[in-house]
């Protein structure tokens, strides 16, 4: 079990390498993009169940914790619950989020004609989502669409677009995921952000 929480501790920077890794290769991004929003998706339902499992052998080898187990109680009248909040719902929802805005920003492309965005970046966008997890997928959604206006009307103000045409974010998605993915920990000494990300939190 030590062996399974030290790969869970190296998670995290594993998630970075993958995510550096897409942005030096970004030329082919269209060939690995798919691969990696799959290969994310297995890694946090791995660090799921590390977890889940970790979990109860702490349970298991504390003083009162097996009485919290079976065959004192089924495992649905304490554990579950203990790590649903703790465990599960902050890996699952992340990914239930980015599926999500996935299936609408690929229907939304294509009855627009693939006015909006290019194919792949419906799977960035999920990507993002998951890497940065809950819950600051919520910065994440929301510097998206703040970033995207501010330089929109930028390229209005600067006459290079038109009104109406499309302000591609190609070359968003991946960075600012990283970004808010590599100063997670920054957010909390932020008076609005921080008191906001709190009160959303598991």
């Amino acid at each position: 079990m030590q062996f399974l929480s030290q790969i869970v501790t190296l998670l995290p920077f594993v998630y970075f390498l993958i995510t550096v890794g897409l942005i030096i290769a970004f030329k082919k991004i269209k060939q690995f993009i798919k691969p990696a929003v799959i290969l994310i998706l297995v890694l946090k339902i791995g660090e799921m169940t590390i977890k889940i499992v970790n979990q109860y052998y702490v349970f298991k080898n504390s003083d009162i914790g097996p009485f919290l187990l079976p065959p004192h109680q089924q495992l649905n009248q304490f554990f579950f619950h203990y790590v649903d909040y703790r465990i599960i719902y902050p890996i699952i929802f992340p990914i239930l989020v980015g599926l999500l805005f996935f299936f609408l920003t690929t229907i939304a492309n294509r009855l627009s004609g693939e006015r909006f965005f290019e194919k792949e970046e419906p799977w960035m966008f999920f990507y993002g989502i998951m890497l940065v997890g809950h819950p600051l997928w919520v910065v994440y959604v929301f510097a998206i669409f703040i970033i995207g206006l501010i330089l929109y009307l930028l390229q209005l103000i600067f006459k290079k677009i038109n009104f109406g045409e499309r302000l591609p974010l190609y070359y968003l998605w991946l960075p600012l995921a990283l970004l808010i993915f590599l100063l997670q920990g920054s957010y909390s000494t932020l008076p609005l952000i921080g008191d906001f990300l709190s009160k959303i939190r598991f």
